[in-house]
């Protein structure tokens, strides 16, 4: 899928009320009005044939209307769904992956330190890995992964040595840096088109782009933890909800903008 693409579906998701529903809206009196024009207009039918939308005429206005798939869905978003993750319960216990392979097997142990990152683990040391998740299928696709058994070990652990969760948390992961990421997404926020000027093709497609690259990066880096083991001055939650009233208002904006055009 090419990135125009993917841009259109990740927009697409925030246009239809609202975000992460894949609700029916008029093809003519949203995104496909001012975003890539006729241009866009013409991949609909190979989106449709590619299952990431629905296109259906409404039997009482007779226009067409469109809804994003749940795999348009996967394909527009940046990531999880971070109140999920952050409202998830937590048992109380940290799943712990220990491994060294050997230098020569290195590119096992770089798919392996992938597929960790991936999977939300954070790294508390060079080949000591943690999780408050369970480790379910991971376990079993991890073990492929080294080797031989001497060289990964998966444990369920509770701290023992008087480290509190707060400890193991400041201990694996950075989160100046991660609380830096949300605040430069945050600042993207506040610069949002909020008038008939500013919402053109040029700039709307220019300030999604950017909203989504810095959305991204913050998916790259937050493990999104449960919210009780959060730090104090976390800033992702905070962002997030004020992200959300932003697109909201936007899109709110882009509907009169485009209903008077």
């Amino acid at each position: 899928m090419n990135s125009r693409t993917e841009l259109f579906l990740y927009q697409l998701e925030w246009t239809m009320d609202r975000m992460m529903r894949p609700t029916w809206r008029n093809l003519d009196s949203s995104f496909e009005s001012w975003a890539y024009g006729n241009g866009l207009l013409k991949q609909i039918r190979r989106l449709e044939a590619q299952a990431f939308i629905d296109v259906r005429r409404d039997m009482k206005s007779g226009k067409r209307v469109i809804r994003l798939t749940e795999k348009g869905l996967a394909a527009g978003r940046v990531g999880c769904d971070p109140e999920q993750r952050w409202h998830r319960s937590w048992d109380g216990k940290w799943r712990v992956i220990l491994f060294d392979v050997p230098e020569e097997e290195r590119a096992s142990r770089r798919k392996l330190r992938h597929k960790l990152e991936a999977a939300g683990f954070g790294c508390m040391q060079r080949s000591a890995w943690i999780s408050p998740d369970s480790l379910n299928d991971l376990a079993v696709e991890l073990r492929p992964l080294a080797v031989n058994a001497a060289n990964l070990v998966l444990l369920d652990a509770a701290p023992c040595g008087g480290e509190s969760s707060a400890d193991l948390v400041r201990a694996t992961w950075d989160f100046m840096r991660i609380n830096g990421a949300w605040k430069d997404l945050d600042a993207h926020l506040d610069a949002a088109p909020n008038d008939s000027e500013s919402l053109s093709q040029e700039a709307i497609v220019r300030w999604v782009t950017k909203e989504r690259n810095l959305l991204q990066r913050c998916f790259r880096i937050d493990p999104f933890l449960p919210a009780e083991l959060l730090p104090a001055r976390y800033q992702g939650m905070t962002i997030w909800k004020k992200r959300r009233r932003v697109l909201n208002k936007l899109t709110n904006s882009l509907s009169r903008v485009v209903g008077t055009s």
